[in-house]
This record gives structure tokens, C-alpha cells and sequence, in this order.
């Protein structure tokens, strides 16, 4: 005979249950006040902050078709009770995550994935809990650059999925997802519902920051990201030839426009150090990173110089701020992540 279902139970189904408004669950937004559980009768008390019948007729509907596939629950009874005073929260935040930062660059082969990676490392040495999301559905690579190579399994529980650990990190990328050599041939709809699941069917959990590592452009995911989630920020990422300033700048002009704060520039491939004599050399022009940064009212987070360590640890699947946490570009990440917290506190 089965056990007595516990309200826990009933609370994860009733989390499939979404605000048509609000595209949140009910139990997140606070809506279920009581539940009162019987094998006889089962009385759910809902709370809502205007009476709107419409909406409380689809959410009882909804209510009574998940609960009465479930054994141990009797006659179901569901009250609707206004209250003014329940403030719904509409923002698109994502439960349990503080601070959802995009990474993006306007154009591709400035090295995004490696700042995204190596700044979230950076964050997770000190003590954060952080996340990383790739958000390049054609060109994924931060998999690759954590050692985890082509399609896995990822713990799917209640249409939700975890994402994988790896070096205190949780980390989530479609390259997990797909074959490593199957094109990704997708047009913009799909791409937006993509993102979406991306976001709200992951389990996060508690997380200090969320970094998004974009794809290249001004396309349909960035556009997907702005209006699915309150991003607190962005950071561009630019290397300091006049080139990758023009398309860095196309990205900065599209993060204005869709009300997305810039918290600061980071200066890519700022110079070359030579593995024998430690020398540095600038490859490109130089300056670059803080002249877009004054051209969009940003902060200049730093520069990260391009070393040997640095493209062998992209290989090798551990970040270099992790294999040599005291080194050069080790210390240039911690000084972009200290910019870049005391930033993120001037927009709070």
C-alpha cells in the first residue's frame, strides 16, 4: 500500500503550474497558502492580489488536472482568497541566483569563452557560488574548456534539469546536449524557447553569480536573453585592435537599447608574454579596451595578457586560474572580478 503523499509532493506539482501573466510558478510567487491533504478531501487555499476570474478558473483547471492523476489525494476543493496586500514579484529573475551577469563581444575570435570561464574560476577561488551557462547554441566551447567533451547525461528530475559540477562550478552548455558534430540549424523562435528552458528548468540552486557567455552578434539569443531575465549587467569583452572595437560597440549600442546596464570592458590579448624571457610584447594596437570603455561610460575592468599557460589550459580543459592561481593572468582576472563586483554595487 503506498505511503501517505506529503505536502512536498504536492507543492513540486503545483510548481508545473504557471501565472499566465507572470510566466512564474505559483509556489514561487507565494500564491499557495495552505494545503490541507486527506485521502478523502484535499483543500487548497490560493492567494491572489485582485479578482480576476479568468485567471483563478485556468489556475483551478490546471490545479485539478495535475493533482488528480496523484494517489492518497480525495475530493479536491480550491479557494480563492484576494489579498491585497500580495505584491506578485513580475521580475524575470531566476529563484536562488543573485546576480546574472552576460558576457558578450559583437564579434567572434576575441577570446569570450576563455574571459567567461576564467573570470567565473576566478569568482569560484574565492569562495562564490558561481555558475556558467552557454549560451552559444551554434559554437558552444565552454565544455571543452572545463574537459568535458561531447554529448552527456545531465540528472533530469520533474521537467527540470541539473546542471553538472565540475571544479566547484555548475556548469551547463548545449554542446551537452547534442552531437559534437551535428549542426545546430535552428531558426529565431526555437533559438528564444532554447534560452528560456535554459534558464528557468535549470536547477541553479544558491548562486552568487550566473555568468552567461553569449555568441557572437546582436541576434536573436541576446535579444532572447534581455527579454526573458533581468540581467544585471553585461561585461564586452574586446581585443585592442580597431576591428573588434567597432563590432564591441554594436554590442554595447544593443545592451543600451534593451535597458541592460554595461558594468565594464575587458581588454582581451592586452599583450603577449614570451614563455622564455617573460617579456611582454603588444600584437595589436594598444589601448583599445579603454577607449571603448570612455566611448560607452564604462569602467575598464583590465586587461588580460596572452601567454602560452593561457591558450594550453584552453586544451587541456582546466581553467589557468585554477592551474596557476598565483600567476600572471591568474592575478589579472582577480583585479577584472574586483572591478568588476565594486561595479555591479554602484548599480544595486
Amino acid at each position: 500500500m503506498a505511503g501517505k503523499i506529503q505536502p512536498i509532493e504536492v507543492q513540486r506539482e503545483l510548481t508545473k503550474i504557471k501565472h499566465p501573466e507572470l510566466k512564474k510558478d505559483i509556489v514561487s510567487l507565494g500564491m499557495v497558502a495552505s494545503l490541507e491533504i486527506g485521502e478523502e478531501e484535499t483543500n487548497i487555499l490560493v492567494k491572489t492580489p485582485n479578482q480576476d476570474r479568468r485567471v483563478q478558473i485556468g489556475l483551478e483547471a490546471q490545479i485539478r488536472q495535475i493533482l488528480s492523476k496523484k494517489e492518497g489525494i480525495g475530493k479536491i476543493k480550491i479557494k480563492f482568497e484576494v489579498d491585497p496586500k500580495l505584491q506578485l514579484n513580475d521580475s524575470n529573475r531566476i529563484v536562488g541566483v543573485q546576480k546574472v551577469i552576460a558576457i558578450g563581444s559583437g564579434k567572434g575570435g576575441v577570446g569570450k569563452s576563455t574571459v567567461t570561464v576564467n573570470l567565473a574560476a576566478a569568482a569560484a577561488a574565492q569562495g562564490y557560488k558561481v555558475g556558467v551557462m552557454d549560451a552559444d547554441i551554434y559554437g558552444p566551447s565552454i565544455g571543452k574548456m572545463f574537459g568535458i567533451n561531447g554529448r552527456v547525461a545531465l540528472k533530469a528530475e520533474e521537467d527540470k534539469i541539473y546542471p553538472l559540477e565540475k571544479d566547484g562550478l555548475k556548469i551547463i552548455s548545449f554542446s551537452f546536449l547534442i552531437d559534437e558534430k551535428q549542426p545546430v540549424v535552428w531558426r529565431g523562435p526555437m533559438l528564444g524557447k532554447a534560452v528560456e528552458q535554459f534558464l528557468y528548468d535549470i536547477v541553479w540552486g544558491d548562486l552568487d553569480f550566473l555568468f552567461i557567455d553569449l555568441p557572437p552578434g546582436t541576434g536573436d539569443v541576446q535579444l532572447s536573453l534581455a527579454q526573458l531575465i533581468d540581467l544585471d549587467g553585461a561585461v564586452l569583452v574586446t581585443t585592442p585592435q580597431s576591428v573588434a572595437l567597432l563590432d564591441a560597440n554594436r554590442a554595447a549600442s544593443m545592451f543600451q537599447q534593451v535597458k541592460v546596464p554595461i558594468l565594464g570592458v575587458v581588454e582581451n590579448m592586452s599583450e603577449f608574454v614570451c614563455p622564455n624571457c617573460g617579456h611582454s610584447t603588444p600584437i595589436f594596437s594598444q589601448g583599445g579596451g579603454k577607449i571603448l570603455a570612455q566611448g560607452t561610460d564604462a569602467k575598464f575592468l583590465g586587461g588580460i595578457p596572452l601567454t602560452m599557460d593561457l591558450m594550453n589550459a584552453g586544451e587541456s580543459g582546466k581553467p589557468l586560474v585554477f592551474q596557476d592561481p598565483n600567476g600572471k593572468v591568474a592575478q589579472a582576472y582577480k583585479n577584472v572580478l574586483e572591478n568588476l563586483r565594486e561595479e555591479i554595487k554602484k548599480w544595486e
